[in-house]
């Protein structure tokens, strides 16, 4: 019973760039942190490494650098992410079959849908939640959770298009949850910081535009904790953004 999962996603940052990698770095692991996933990052100036390292993820900038022929990228069962302002290199990089393309003023936003793109290849890594009193094991994906609803002996796990239940308590899976993303709200709610648009002194705003309740003892923490949050990604809005 409690948080599982498999292995940690293995990703390589792929580029001659130092300012590029960091800021790299910093937005997978925000990107981990929202999506509940296990992540060991690294970075390598050649793609020779990925013939020696399996890898889930890899992260090619090929402004600065531009992989031989030979490269074994279409062997691979990773999911490749192509940086490149140069629609050339951007051709080139075809062979390969990538998962998806950036250009090098990319944000947050859509490195993360192209993270996402690749999601069968790092699957091996998200964090499940193993539900008790089943005769069989059973994992519940973290980052497909929206909030978390107590109801008697159980909670409701809401995921958008559809709900769970399982027999937890609120408090108990306030400990057991990843914080951030999950954040207590009220006493019989827990949300992700993902899901929230805006909040009130008594409710919190979902996209979409549902609402839950917010308890008054639960406004600052989760006002605090919603603009670190927000400011994260903020901060990679532009490409030149000093981290």
């Amino acid at each position: 019973m409690g948080v599982v999962y498999d292995k940690a996603v293995r990703a390589f940052i792929c580029t001659a760039s130092p300012p590029l990698a960091e800021r790299l770095q910093a937005m997978l692991l925000h990107w981990a942190c929202r999506e509940c996933v296990t992540l060991s990052a690294a970075q390598t100036d050649s793609c020779s490494l990925l013939e020696r390292e399996s890898a889930q993820l890899v992260i090619l900038d090929m402004d600065s650098v531009n992989p031989p022929e030979e490269t074994p990228l279409h062997n691979s069962d990773a999911g490749l992410i192509v940086i490149s302002g140069d629609a050339g290199r951007v051709i080139r990089s075809y062979r390969w079959h990538p998962a998806a393309f950036l250009k090098p003023d990319f944000d947050f936003r859509r490195l993360a849908d192209a993270l996402n793109a690749c999601e069968k290849n790092w699957l091996c890594g998200r964090l499940g939640l193993e539900s008790p009193y089943r005769r069989r094991s059973f994992q519940f994906p973290l980052g497909r959770i929206r909030y978390v609803e107590a109801a008697a002996h159980y909670c409701l796990f809401d995921q958008g298009k559809q709900t769970v239940r399982l027999r937890f308590s609120i408090d108990e899976l306030e400990r057991l949850l990843p914080g951030p993303p999950f954040v207590r709200c009220h006493r019989s709610y827990l949300v992700h910081l993902d899901a929230v648009t805006g909040m009130s002194y008594t409710s919190v705003v979902l996209r979409g535009g549902m609402r839950i309740p917010l308890g008054r003892t639960y406004v600052r923490s989760l006002r605090e904790a919603l603009q670190a949050w927000q400011e994260v990604e903020k901060r990679y809005d532009s490409f030149g953004v000093d981290l």
